[in-house]
Order: C-alpha cells, then structure tokens, then sequence
C-alpha cells in the first residue's frame, strides 16, 4: 500500500469518525468547485466576462442580395443569391464574414430579412441583416469603421453603381440593457429568498442553510464556467442562471421528498446522516441521470444547429446542467447530513389519574 492510498484511508476515517457528518470523498469532491470558483474569480478580476452586443452597442446593416425577380433597373450580370438554398445561404454568409474579419470584428447575429430600395423598384427584396459587436466606444471610431465596412461590402457584392443595395450601417447604443439585466438578477435572487423561507418554515429550519449553500455554489460555478469558457455575455445569461436556479431547486426538493420518506418508513434508523445522504443519492441518481441526458442531449442539438445567439444560451444551459448535476450528486449529501439533526423521541410516560 503505497503512501497516497494510505493519506486517503487515513483521511476518510477521520472524516466518517468527526462530529461532522460529511460523505465519504466530499472534501475531495469539493476541490473541483473550489478550483473553478477561485479561477472564475481569477479571470473575472484580470479578464472579465466576454460581454456582448447587449451590454457593449453594436452596428447593424442589411445587404440586399436577390435581384433576380426586381431588376428592372438592375445590372442582371450582378450574381444573385436564394437563401432558401443552402449553398447560396453560406456564400453570401462567407463574403460578409470574410468582410467583417478584414477589419477585425466578427458576425453576432446573422438572419433573413427583406429590403425596400426604391430608387432601383425593388419592394420587400431578399436580403439579409447583420450585427457586429463594435471594437471602440468612440463613436468618430464607429462611425469610420462603419463607412469602410458599408463600402467593403458594396464592393464585394458588386454593387458599386448600386449602392443603394447595402443600407447604411446603424449603431444601435447598449445603455437599455443594463436595466433588463439588473432586473432579471433581482428577480432570481427574490424569487430564491422566497423559496428558501418557504422550505424553511414549511418543511425544515436547516434545509434553509442547504439551499442556502446548494444554489450559491451552484450559481457561481455557473457563472465562473461561463467566465473561463468566455461565453458571450448578453441578456440571455437571466435564462442560463434561471435554468441553473430551477434545476438547483428542484434537486434541492427531490432529494429532500426521499431522504425524508427514507427517514420516516424506518429504513434507515440508527443510522448516520452521512450514510442515509449516500444511500439516498444512489437510490436517485439513474431517474435523474436519464432525465439530465435528454436535456443535454437537447441542448447540445441547439447548441450544433441554432444560430450564434441560440447557440451561445444553449452552450450556457450544458454548463448549467453539468454544474447542477456534480453538485447535486457529490455535495449536496454532505451539505445536508452535516445540518441534519435527527429529532430525539419522547421519554415521557403518560401519568395515570389516580381514582
């Protein structure tokens, strides 16, 4: 028995004969956390987040890309693109990418949309419309990358007799943004304080100070995977740390329903919490585990078909899931056998009224 196996026993018997009932492994188990924690808040402070089009302003154009059923007064030798076919959809996709990327920026959101051109009888023509994330907060900046941008394009598409066919490239400004964001935080963090004292007076004082740890941890691994993975931050992150407090809450409550039920039929009197948290998490943990399958298994799907947007809260939602799982298996046991106080049985006898 080498020297690192012996540590480990030796570590674990103190750990399962300590005042505190804590699982088997979870100082273990609770390094991983701890290490993406302290790294999220590493990166957070040199870093920061990797913010999007929400909070930073952004610039937007439409190129009109279809003059095969409005040319009366265009040149017909211009090539001419159909979005409804694949191949067209990417090659018009690559020449603004290639655009944007020529002056250092990159597509955030790319989509179909129509474009009126009056001066050339085009009405509700193909086109499509982009948004780039801006590289300066200078608008004198903006507005000069703007112009080149606009006159890449006409350039690249052909149009340069018919300008008219790229729109001018608008800056739309970020500071409405922050309200929303404000306010969907506000509303997680109330709507937890809300729940948690519903636990605690409905069912038990302590399992406030479970939910307490269990959603904390599971908020800032959250945000702290987000943080390392540099996943664009926009106001699609409330629904990443909605879905990460949803699921944290409901295996907060399936496994406290089925610890309880276990408590009450009997099955494990006289036994530790520590043992009775394990035994429980192992009676639970296929139902959930199939169940967290298919929704990753959804997400990841969005995640390799949608559109960068969809795809950015798709890849937050594989986190979420990730993190609510390993937390809810490797330390929400230990969180809660460590507050549980079983409740002492009655010594009273009831005294009989004498005749």
């Amino acid at each position: 028995m080498n020297k690192m196996t012996q540590k480990k026993i030796s570590l674990d018997k103190k750990i399962t004969s300590s005042k505190f009932s804590i699982t088997k492994n979870f100082l273990y188990f609770l390094i991983v956390p701890a290490v993406i924690i302290l790294v999220g808040i590493i990166l957070l402070c040199t870093v920061g987040f990797n913010m999007g089009t929400d909070f930073t302003g952004a610039s937007t154009f439409k190129v009109y890309i279809n003059n095969v059923n409005d040319k009366n007064n265009l040149d017909s030798t211009i090539a001419s693109y159909d979005l409804s076919d694949k191949d067209d959809y990417n090659q018009v996709y690559d020449k603004i990418k290639l655009v944007l990327e020529n002056n250092g920026l990159t597509i955030e959101s790319y989509r179909t949309s129509t474009m009126n051109i009056a001066d050339y009888n085009v009405s509700g023509g193909q086109a499509v419309e982009v948004v780039y994330q801006n590289l300066s907060d200078d608008m004198t900046l903006i507005t000069a990358k703007n112009n080149d941008i606009r006159s890449s394009l006409i350039t690249e598409f052909g149009y340069t007799n018919f300008s008219d066919c790229v729109s001018t490239v608008d800056y739309v400004p970020a500071e409405s943004s922050f309200s929303w964001t404000i306010g969907i935080v506000a509303g997680i963090v109330f709507g937890y304080l809300l729940v948690s004292i519903y636990m605690a007076f409905r069912y038990n004082p302590n399992f406030f100070i479970v939910a307490l740890l269990q959603i904390a941890v599971d908020l800032f691994m959250t945000l702290a995977l987000i943080a390392i993975c540099q996943l664009t931050i926009n106001l699609s992150l409330g629904i990443v740390l909605f879905t990460t407090f949803v699921t944290s809450i409901l295996n907060l409550y399936y496994f406290y329903s089925k610890v309880t039920s276990n408590i009450k039929s009997g099955k494990f009197e006289k036994v530790k919490p520590s043992a009775i948290a394990d035994a429980t998490t192992k009676e639970t943990t296929f139902k959930r585990g199939i169940i967290y399958i298919v929704l990753l298994l959804i997400a990841i799907l969005f995640s390799a078909l949608a559109v960068e947007g969809v795809r950015e809260v798709a890849l937050g939602i594989m986190i979420s899931l990730i993190v609510t799982f390993f937390t809810s298996e490797l330390l929400l046991p230990s969180f809660w056998s460590t507050v549980y106080r079983p409740k002492k049985k009655s010594n009273r006898q009831d005294k009989k009224i004498p005749n």
